[in-house]
């Protein structure tokens, strides 16, 4: 059964008193029969409704229809009743019908488009709402029913032109200037969302969590005087506050401000609800301070027991003690398979907090101290390759990885990251071999399959493999989006529009959000199937999402009608 009306409609049904009705349908009961019979009928279908007689409610409500063509609420009762019936097909005619007859009622378009939206047609449910719209413009109801329903299906880009249309009417709306803010940040427009942040402190400065969201946004913006005068003012009103306290710390470091940051975060790992980053990014600043031994203290509290080994080594050898450092002290006490999980954990916390570039720099100038003093550890070759291909020097950390493979080492890991950076560097042959090796040793690894599956739909290569192998990736996981995109690439690449479409909406509507990527996908499959309109409208929408992609921009431009 699909679901009832959500309650943003249900308070269209649920104005459906007397009063109400006989102001909707425009008639008096006293005035003659039919219309009193048509009073009556209504009557008698409420009545059958609440005791939850649906099939007499039915009969009821569509005797009103009878008597007044262009009756509004006994259709939208008869639609729910329906629905309450678990009869969809019903309501759905019900709800045409009713538009033929009066097709200006927005309150109807707007059931349609609850009704579409339940059975899963997602474009016919945003026309709907739209034409509701388009009839009552001053009526929140519709932008709320397509609100949600494109927040739903990740459609944020359409989202944020909602709020900016309704804006438009409500320029002093701080409670829509936040909502616009909110999304804008979702989609990684950090200006965009800066500016609507500072409209809601203009017009309610008592918002204080605004403040908090104003610093996040400053924080990527790289603007860290400003982020940390904001958090300042925030943290006054709410000093327990762990990640704003987290994000102040963050500024102080980037500002040069070393010792306060160390400050705050060593108040933040006091604190119970501490995070196990919140240790590794203490230690990460005791780094810089030359504090190594309590660095190393607070990389084990954050489970990060390689990092806290290299940090003792590196104290070792800047402060050296009497007797010789052990040959390879870490290769019998670590597996390649814990040392990707930590660095995994590493990757994830210090680069995007401390600065990509900045920490992958620091991290390669420490290790390579330990290099020329340890020699060859294949433990800390890898560590070093990891870092150094997350940085963007894919040659330097093929090289190592090249190295350690030439001395015997093999793992499915160093094949893994020799796919990836080998990928990167344009070398079709090399990550298809490392890929393949990979999965010799590990053939059931759904994402590696999902790489060398997109990876030759990518290529325009080996199509039917590309296929057999994501079809096996999504044997594991039925419902992973990026599985999803990937097979419906490889349809797209063979022609299959109408295929590649579904599996791509799919797989659109499953994502965490909005993704310029997969907007580029659909506006190229939209042009394979001839809709050029339609392929426009995501190559624009993948474009704000990432205006970056100069690819995208040029299809705009090839498919543009001149003129416009």
């Amino acid at each position: 059964m699909y679901r009832l009306f959500y309650p943003l409609v249900l308070v269209v049904f649920s104005t459906c008193g007397c009063a109400v009705f006989t102001d909707r349908v425009g008639f008096d009961p006293l005035r003659g029969a039919g219309q009193g019979s048509a009073y009556a009928h209504h009557i008698s279908g409420i009545i059958h409704e609440h005791n939850a007689e649906l099939d007499r409610a039915t009969e009821a409500y569509s005797a009103v229809i009878q008597y007044d063509k262009k009756a509004v609420t006994p259709r939208l009762r008869l639609i729910r009743t329906y629905l309450r019936l678990g009869n969809d097909e019903e309501a759905l005619a019900a709800c045409q019908k009713a538009l033929e007859q009066i097709p200006d009622s927005p309150e109807i378009w707007l059931a349609l488009g609850e009704l579409q939206h339940s059975r899963g047609n997602m474009d016919a449910a945003v026309e709907a709402f739209k034409q509701a719209i388009a009839l009552q413009p001053d009526s929140l109801a519709g932008y709320g029913a397509l609100v949600e329903l494109q927040e739903e299906t990740n459609d944020l880009v359409a989202v944020i032109e909602i709020y900016e249309q309704l804006l438009k009417r409500s320029p002093d709306s701080a409670a829509l200037h936040y909502q616009l803010g909110l999304n804008l940040s979702r989609i990684g427009d950090h200006a965009g969302a800066k500016r609507a942040f500072e409209k809601v402190l203009e017009l309610e400065p008592r918002v204080g969590r605004v403040r908090f969201l104003l610093a996040v946004v400053l924080y990527e913006q790289e603007d860290f005087k400003a982020c940390e005068e904001q958090l300042r003012l925030y943290l006054r009103e709410r000093p327990e506050d762990t990640s704003a306290l987290e994000y102040r710390a963050g500024c102080l470091f980037h500002l040069g401000r070393i010792g306060e940051a160390a400050g705050l975060f060593e108040r933040l790992v006091l604190q119970e609800d501490a995070s196990a980053s919140n240790y590794l990014q203490f230690a990460w600043v005791l780094l810089q301070t030359g504090a190594l031994e309590e660095a190393q203290r607070n990389a084990l509290e954050g489970e990060a027991y390689f990092f806290a080994d290299l940090l003792f080594a590196l104290s070792f050898f800047e402060t050296p003690e009497e007797g010789a450092w052990p040959t390879n002290p870490w290769d019998d006490r670590y597996t390649l398979d814990e040392i990707e999980t930590e660095t995994d954990l590493i990757l994830g916390v210090l680069p995007d907090f401390f600065g990509k570039e900045e920490t992958c720099n620091t991290l390669t100038n420490k290790l390579e101290v330990l290099r020329e003093n340890i020699g060859f550890s294949p433990i800390l070759e890898f560590f070093c390759a990891r870092i150094l291909a997350h940085n963007g020097q894919h040659g330097e950390a093929l090289a190592i990885l090249d190295a350690l493979r030439a001395r015997g080492v093999n793992s499915k890991y160093i094949h893994y990251h020799s796919a990836y950076v080998s990928d990167k560097l344009n070398n079709f042959s090399d990550t298809e071999y490392h890929l393949r090796a990979y999965l010799e040793i590990e053939p059931d690894d759904a994402d590696v399959l999902n790489f060398l599956g997109f990876f030759y739909a990518e290529h325009d290569r080996k199509l039917e493999e590309a296929e057999t192998l994501l079809k096996r990736a999504l044997a594991i996981d039925p419902e992973n989006p990026y599985y999803l995109d990937s097979l419906g690439w490889v349809y797209y690449r063979q022609g299959k529009g109408e295929e590649a479409l579904g599996l791509i909406q799919q797989a659109l509507h499953a994502m965490e959000s909005d993704d310029a990527e997969l907007r580029d996908h659909l506006g190229d499959i939209h042009q394979l199937l001839g809709n050029t309109q339609r392929a426009l409208a995501e190559w624009h929408h993948a474009l704000r999402l990432d205006p970056s992609m100069e690819a995208v921009r040029e299809k705009i431009n090839a498919h543009q009608p001149k003129g416009e």
